[in-house]
């Protein structure tokens, strides 16, 4: 069983890119070698990989050499011309291997030739470079004269061990060994390694834990056990304990204090403090902060460390203090005129510009709820004014929430500050969306601008590239309106934009975000809703998806598929003729098929499965009626007919486009 090893050994490397370059060199390496386990490593000082159970043969192929056509390649009497003697001395073949083989509409002079191809060892060693400078990392930094060779931090070695011996790996310059280093401080030694299963017990022995879920246990052990030492538990700012584990190769938790005063700032100021500058965890007890934290150190702890960290958050929390009572002395209305001075975009505007499509925004959100337009309004206006305040300045994440704090602080409404708080939710896939109607209008007309402001400038998402976060803001929208039950036509604020360039790129992108949205659900149920519900629409694309899929877990879900597409089938393209004359129904058949059809358009339809209740009438008018017959107005009323009937089907969506797997539902 064959097995490999390669190790990146760089200088400190930083802990958001540690994990997706893990996950592309594995995706890009096994690409190659199709093992059939895969392990990763990874600390801020290098990136490894197991490959285990993989064939490494060199496979035997035929490969095809053309010559001349055939009729260059001999003369009138069969013999060899020049052609032919030239193509035989450059390929050193005889005339005993050539063959005639078809190539487009003639025939050609080929050799078949039996070939090795390289080994997946071998294709990686060609290989190895041009993946390694195909990382996506966010940015890339040289350190050698060559401008070509890049990386997120300099490479300083090569660890490939195929089978326990030495692979010749090439990065540059550098060349693989079989050496490789343990914890920066804590281990100065080169060590020698002669297997995978050597080389894990070998960097733990050098103060090295490569595995990156477990080095996150251990951490989250230790801050558990150290915030229990003062009857505490800790607190985990999303995404903190992932950025720590990847900050350290050997985790040693320390326990450290700040003086009580600073409990006086709102708890997610110093929460955020804490993360954002130090990556330390708060401590709450019985539901409030108490004036613990725990840091994390990549070296032994000592009181040196410990004061080092208390002295750094302290200065930390005392800015903040400073900042917090500064805000405090300016009313948040006094700084809206000021927004006018802060720019949203070039190609937009500023941020008071903003504020005022996002007034018109809300108006017509409001229409649809028994809203209260004073606070709304109230919201709306003080929304982006706390990025004029320090503490935002200063912290960016805490943008709305600044806002609702100082809003409480000085008076207002509780349901227009937490609304400023909630605009920017949710902010992710996990986050929870606006608990008030305030809320939800606000963060609705933030998402629903950003959307309509940055299409229409043509600053539009491309690739993996979304700098203005619209793919969010579009999530953001769906989940508030799927959660909150709200029926929503985006198309009804393009009126505040007027007509511009890009508006058809909107809807596609709006499709494409509801495909991901709901990438739960069978495609096939996704797309024939979207053929009949407009992405602006997304309330009704993401209900009408679910009772579709819902219904193709029923056994009969197969037989109404084939019927509204039987029915769908003879309709003529364009085919837009609803009016049934029922003077010129003359077979009774088409005759029941109308009474059936004139009872189920009259019921409020809540289930796809309704509509079986046709299949008997659809297949008896089809056993007995001809539908395009030479009468024309017959031939005509039975279309109209049937359009009807595809009409109460397309009420779900368009059935053409689901696809039954023999032997299966369509809900696998």
């Amino acid at each position: 069983m064959n097995n490999l090893l390669i190790e990146i050994g760089t200088e400190e490397l930083p802990a958001s890119v540690i994990s997706p370059a893990l996950e592309y060199l594995k995706e890009k390496f096994n690409e190659i070698l199709k093992a059939k386990r895969v392990f990763t490593y990874g600390t801020p000082r290098r990136l490894a990989l197991i490959f285990e159970d993989f064939e490494n043969e060199r496979k035997e192929k035929e490969e095809v050499i053309w010559g001349p056509p055939k009729s260059t390649a001999y003369d009138e009497e069969g013999k060899p011309t020049k052609a032919l003697e030239g193509f035989l001395k450059k390929n050193n073949a005889s005339l005993e291997e050539v063959r005639i083989l078809p190539k487009g509409k003639a025939e050609y002079v080929a050799l078949v030739r039996k070939v090795l191809e390289k080994s997946p060892v071998e294709r990686l060693q060609e290989s190895f470079e041009e993946i390694l400078l195909s990382i996506p990392f966010p940015k890339r930094m040289r350190w050698t004269s060559s401008k070509s060779l890049t990386f997120s931090r300099p490479v300083r070695w090569i660890l490939a061990l195929f089978n326990g011996e030495v692979l010749e790996l090439r990065f540059g310059e550098l060349l693989s060994s079989n050496k490789t280093k343990g914890h920066r401080f804590l281990s100065s030694k080169e060590i020698e390694v002669s297997s995978p299963e050597g080389y894990l017990k070998s960097l733990k022995e050098n103060f090295v834990i490569p595995d990156i879920e477990e080095r996150k246990e251990i951490i989250r052990s230790q801050v558990e056990r150290l915030a229990s030492e003062v009857g505490g538990r800790p607190i985990y700012p999303e995404g903190l304990l992932e950025e720590v584990t990847n900050l350290v190769e050997y985790p040693f938790g320390v326990l450290g204090s700040f003086d009580e005063k600073y409990l006086v700032l709102p708890e997610l100021v110093i929460i955020t403090v804490a993360a954002h500058h130090q990556r330390f965890f708060c401590v709450e007890r019985d539901g409030k902060l108490i004036n613990y934290f725990v840091g994390i150190s990549n070296n032994r702890v000592n009181e040196k460390i410990k004061k080092g960290y208390e002295r750094v958050l302290r200065a930390r929390l005392e800015d903040a203090l400073f900042f917090y009572s500064e805000d405090l002395k300016k009313p948040l209305e006094s700084l809206v005129p000021r927004l006018k001075e802060v720019l949203f975009h070039p190609k937009i505007g500023t941020m008071l510009e903003k504020v005022e499509r996002m007034e018109e925004i809300a108006k017509r959100i409001c229409k649809g709820f028994s809203c209260d337009w004073e606070k709304v309004k109230t919201a709306v206006k003080l929304s982006k004014a706390d990025l004029l305040t320090e503490m935002v300045k200063e912290l960016d994440e805490l943008q709305g929430y600044m806002g609702y704090v100082y809003a409480l602080k000085q008076g207002y409404d509780e349901e227009v500050a937490k609304a400023l708080w909630e605009q920017y939710m949710p902010k992710g896939l996990e986050d929870r969306v606006p608990e008030t109607l305030t809320g939800i209008i606000l963060s609705l007309s933030d998402k629903i601008d950003n959307l309509y402001s940055f299409f229409k400038a043509g600053e539009i998402p491309k690739g993996s590239s979304d700098p203005y976060g619209l793919r969010r803001s579009a999530f953001g929208i769906f989940k508030i309106l799927d959660e909150k039950g709200i029926d929503l036509d985006l198309r009804e604020f393009k009126e505040i934009y007027g007509e511009f360039e890009h508006f058809e790129k909107l809807e596609e992108f709006l499709r494409q975000r509801l495909i991901s949205y709901l990438e739960t659900y069978p495609i096939d149920i996704v797309r024939s809703v979207l053929k009949v519900y407009s992405p602006f629409e997304p309330y009704k694309v993401i209900t009408k998806v679910r009772t579709l899929y819902e219904a193709s877990k029923s056994e009969s879900f197969q037989k109404l598929v084939e019927v509204g597409k039987r029915v769908s089938r003879i309709i003529p393209k364009g085919w837009e003729e609803r009016e049934v004359r029922e003077e010129l129904l003359k077979a009774p058949e088409e005759k029941e098929l109308y009474e059936k059809l004139k009872e189920l358009e009259k019921r409020q339809l809540k289930d796809p499965l309704e509509l079986l209740e046709l299949k008997e009438y659809v297949d008896k008018f089809f056993d007995k009626v001809m539908v395009m017959v030479k009468e024309e107005d017959i031939m005509r009323n039975r279309l109209s007919l049937l359009k009807r009937i595809e009409d109460l089907f397309r009420i779900f969506g368009d059935f053409n486009e689901i696809v039954i797997k023999e032997g299966s539902d369509v809900s696998g």
